[in-house]
């Protein structure tokens, strides 16, 4: 069996690699916010059977004007989408057969997208630190009709200037390439660097947006895309009717009057992720320069981390793998960043790997 794509899986990671699940393992696989669900997604009863029982709006109209003042940007620019992911598949479905570049490692997603839609599909694998060389790029973008980065990155956490950005974007408008940003995670960063106030100037632009990361609602799927009207057309002419049921609907339009949450995250996220970085330095790890809430772990002589993968698991830590991911190939574990007591608990077992015999 091989090793699933993605993370928050923890039975079945353990049943692919062989090793038992230990009941009470803390899942570092995750990466929503540790803090928890936001109270604005909270419902009472009454609410919570409205939703349920009656058809939502087909397309989010009170959600994407929400999002619209929220954001500062006409609701012609705004889709939104059952989860980022969809947004993905219909962007690939609209570019099927076409060119398309992506820069890894990166989220699964975009290569199984493009796939399944039968895009001519080429990477530009980037190396630790992970930064765009943007003479490479330019001799990568010839006939590249669509062109996919991950800013802040999944799965190593890093990101690059408004300077970088703005030239990889000037690249690609040289070559008529159009980028798509995944800012699933833009909000976990303190400093909330994001290409939105952009969005006019650059019509080869689309960002993608995630909810549920940051308000903690995995489970109920809700992101947006926003880009120029013409592209916002384009998808949405494909997109089915009632994509965000009533119930999604309805809790994004709570969930954008919490700024408390989003502001006491990115904080404490800051804070927790450099004392993380500190404290596994000390115990001769490398850590990406990551500024979400995960990180990248290996060693200095990048081996492959299986074995410490391993003792992790029996010592009831869930690490994310890193051989579904194009240019980590296992040498790196992605770890988020939790609670207090959970990321100790973290510490305290790497610790006793490091104290292992050699």
């Amino acid at each position: 069996m091989s090793l699933p794509d993605h993370g928050a899986n923890p039975k079945i990671f353990t049943k692919a690699l062989g090793v038992a699940y230990e009941e009470g393992s803390i899942d570092f696989s995750v990466n929503t916010n540790p803090l928890g669900m936001s109270n604005y997604a909270n419902f009472t009863q009454s609410d919570l059977k409205e939703a349920i029982s009656a058809y939502p709006e087909p397309h989010a109209e009170q959600l994407t004007a929400a999002l619209a003042r929220y954001l500062k940007v006409d609701k012609s620019r705004l889709l939104a989408g059952n989860g980022a992911a969809e947004l993905i598949f219909h962007l690939a479905h609209i570019y099927q057969g076409k060119k398309v570049l992506l820069i890894e490692p990166a989220f699964s997603e975009y290569r199984d997208a493009c796939e399944a839609n039968g895009c001519e599909v080429e990477s530009l694998v980037l190396e630790d630190p992970w930064k765009i060389n943007i003479k490479q790029l330019e001799g990568r973008l010839a006939g590249v009709d669509l062109m996919f980065l991950c800013a802040p990155n999944n799965p190593t956490g890093t990101t690059y200037s408004m300077e970088e950005m703005s030239e990889i974007l000037n690249c690609a408008k040289n070559h008529n390439t159009i980028v798509v940003i995944d800012e699933a995670f833009y909000d976990f960063q303190e400093s909330r660097q994001t290409l939105i106030g952009d969005i006019n100037q650059f019509q080869h632009l689309i960002i993608l947006r995630s909810m549920t990361k940051m308000y903690g609602i995995a489970g109920v799927r809700l992101g947006y895309m926003i880009a120029s009207p013409s592209l916002i057309q384009r998808v949405k002419n494909i997109q089915p009717p009632w994509s965000v049921n009533g119930l999604a609907q309805k809790i994004g339009q709570n969930l954008l009057e919490d700024s408390t949450l989003v502001n006491e995250t990115a904080s404490y996220i800051k804070t927790e992720r450099l004392r993380m970085k500190t404290e596994l330095e000390k115990m001769d790890f490398s850590v990406s320069d990551s500024v979400v809430n995960f990180y990248l772990l290996s060693e200095k002589d990048k081996r492959d981390l299986r074995p410490l993968m391993i003792f992790l698991i029996e010592h009831k830590i869930i690490p994310r793998h890193t051989y579904s991911f194009n240019g980590l190939n296992g040498r790196y574990l992605r770890l988020a960043v939790k609670t207090k007591d959970e990321n100790n608990t973290l510490l305290s077992v790497l610790k006793k790997w490091r104290e292992q015999p050699c």
